[in-house]
């Protein structure tokens, strides 16, 4: 419930505060001030200090570091991993190699399984050491893949029937986009000769990403070339698709002569741009890594540092001349929490503190305001504690109308509590449930006394009467704005799951929550409770009638709660 309230402030003695407000002016001119004189003095000597101590060689090493860094990391990892591909095909051929012959399908049952194991592998195939095949197994959804040259195949069978294991060069198949090589490996018997020769297929998509995680600054990136120079992985797939020869560039070409990594070197690519680069050979498999980027790029963190000394100068002066208005930001930014401090203290929310700890009248400020809002939270729980007592008082002349019903009200609502708190509903949604279970039949006020005290059985047209009340105690608490939140759950707290309640007819998740919960405790007080028409009854079986009527009439969440804590309830009734 919001409160405002204002307050006259006598001005009588205004120009004796504004005298005596003087002296912390000039205070905080003092700190303008000597910060003012601080940043004019102090950038200056920062400046030449910390120019006077970079290094441009140190810079240039350190940049171009960091490319044969780029390089032989990329080449390791290429490296570690075509060495645990080719592990992984060894331990394949030892499977296939046995004392007694396997049929056909045998083996390609054993390949299969070791396909599924290692992913990069995309095609097994065991041939005889004359080059007949004995069994081929492909992964999912690569049956179409193109087979590899007859020539590369007789390369590789050749190779391992000679005892080597061999490893082609990367072919593009047609259609594919990652290249592949050609692995063979011979299959030993238990006599130690060779039975036969174990063929993997082997994408190189790990290659490609480890050259895809390449990016250096803006335009910075890495490939890599076979033995000949031939591009096997890029970021442009593209070019990859169509085997690009890059021999002709520069660095390429140095790394086909030497065959060894080198230091980080200066070169063209084939479009004629400067660039810089590295370059790292592949352990095992003779291939190269090569990172590049646009000379411009390596070299702009080099010309910002020229720049910022021409720079330095400037900004000192500036700074000088803007320190009192940085300050002054500053300043203003405790000043911009008192105001959203003060807006949320004007909606209500009277907790609100502000945490400026200072020795100035910023600080003193913040005190005063504090001490404000906890005179404020103490007259706003005052005037809370009143509203309730006053709902109460509201809630007891209702149910006086019906001596059988006093103190229906009050127990409704604290039933209704304990419910909401058994199902771990929020402080706020406890503070809702009791102020509407006490209002809850505020709408009987306007039934006449000879309806609602009637002895004997209502008529069709009374009953219909009382099923009005309700709606009644909608309209009646609708016109108080501060209870909008609550009047949904006097509505509708005769209304059932099932549609058959009263006023609306309301179902399901039509329902609130908390005119569900008012629902079953007002039920369970009606029912405990001597009235006209009936004797009160034991608890255990008013619970056992809600457990039947539980998802048809009542929410199961709300009966559940109630059984679980209906014995403290009729222990502790008012």
């Amino acid at each position: 419930m919001a409160i405002s309230f204002r307050r006259k402030v006598k001005t009588a003695g205004e120009p004796e505060s504004r005298e005596k407000g003087s002296g912390p002016r000039i205070r905080i001119l003092y700190q303008f001030l000597l910060v003012t004189l601080a940043v004019s003095i102090i950038p200056l000597f920062m400046a030449s200090y910390k120019l006077m101590g970079i290094n441009r060689a140190f810079l240039e090493d350190e940049l171009l570091a960091l490319h044969s860094q780029l390089a032989d990391s990329a080449a390791e990892e290429i490296s570690t991993a075509m060495t645990n591909i080719l592990g992984n095909l060894q331990l394949v051929s030892k499977a296939q190699g046995g004392s007694s012959p396997l049929r056909k399908e045998e083996r390609e049952r054993s390949l299969v399984f070791y396909l599924d194991q290692y992913p990069d592998i995309i095609r097994l195939t065991q041939y005889t050491t004359g080059g007949r095949q004995l069994a081929r197994v492909f992964r999912v959804g690569q049956s179409k893949v193109p087979q590899l040259t007859e020539e590369v195949r007789n390369t590789a069978v050749a190779e391992a029937a000679a005892g080597k294991t061999y490893i082609s060069r990367p072919v593009v198949l047609n259609g594919q986009k990652v290249p592949v090589v050609a692995v063979s490996i011979p299959v030993y018997g238990p006599s130690g000769s060779i039975q036969s020769v174990l063929l993997g297929e082997v994408s190189l998509q790990k290659v490609q990403q480890t050259i895809d995680r390449i990016n250096i600054r803006r335009q910075g990136n890495a490939y890599v070339v076979d033995r000949t120079g031939l591009l096997i992985a890029h970021q442009d797939l593209e070019r990859v698709s169509r085997s690009e020869d890059m021999s002709s560039v520069e660095i390429v070409g140095r790394y086909l002569l030497a065959g060894l990594s080198a230091g980080t070197i200066p070169f063209r690519n084939k479009m004629g741009e400067d660039m810089v680069g590295s370059y790292a050979n592949v352990a095992t498999l003779g291939w190269g890594v090569v990172v590049q980027e646009p000379r411009a790029d390596a070299y702009k963190i080099i010309k910002d540092m020229q720049f910022q000394a021409l720079i330095w100068a400037v900004f000192a002066i500036i700074l000088a001349g803007t320190a009192s208005t940085l300050l002054a930001i500053r300043l203003t930014r405790p000043i911009g929490i008192f105001a959203g401090k003060a807006r949320s203290l004007a909606t209500g929310n009277f907790k609100e503190r502000v945490d400026i700890k200072s020795r100035n009248e910023l600080g003193q400020l913040a005190q005063a305001f504090n001490h404000m809002a906890a005179q404020l939270e103490r007259h706003d729980h005052n005037l809370r504690e009143m509203f309730i007592d006053t709902t109460k008082a509201l809630a007891a002349a209702i149910d006086a109308k019906d001596p059988y019903t006093r103190g229906h009200s009050q127990r409704v609502a604290q039933i209704s509590l304990e419910l909401a708190k058994e199902m771990g509903l929020s402080p706020a949604e406890q503070q809702k449930i009791n102020i509407a279970a006490l209002l809850h039949d505020v709408g009987k006020i306007g039934i006449e006394d000879h309806i609602l005290k009637k002895p004997s059985q209502l008529t069709d047209e009374e009953y219909g009467i009382i099923k009005q009340h309700p709606r009644w105690g909608a309209m009646i608490m609708g016109h108080i704005s501060q209870l909008k939140e609550v009047v949904p759950a006097i509505q509708y707290h005769h209304e059932r799951l099932d549609g058959t309640g009263y006023p609306e007819g309301r179902a399901g998740d039509q329902i609130p929550m908390l005119a569900r919960v008012i629902a079953v405790a007002d039920t369970f007080d009606a029912m405990t409770t001597d009235r006209l028409y009936q004797k009160a009854m034991d608890p255990q079986f008013v619970v056992s009638k809600l457990h039947e009527w539980k998802g048809s009439r009542y929410d199961p969440t709300v009966v559940d709660a109630m059984t679980r804590i209906y014995s403290k309830i009729a222990n502790t009734r008012v």
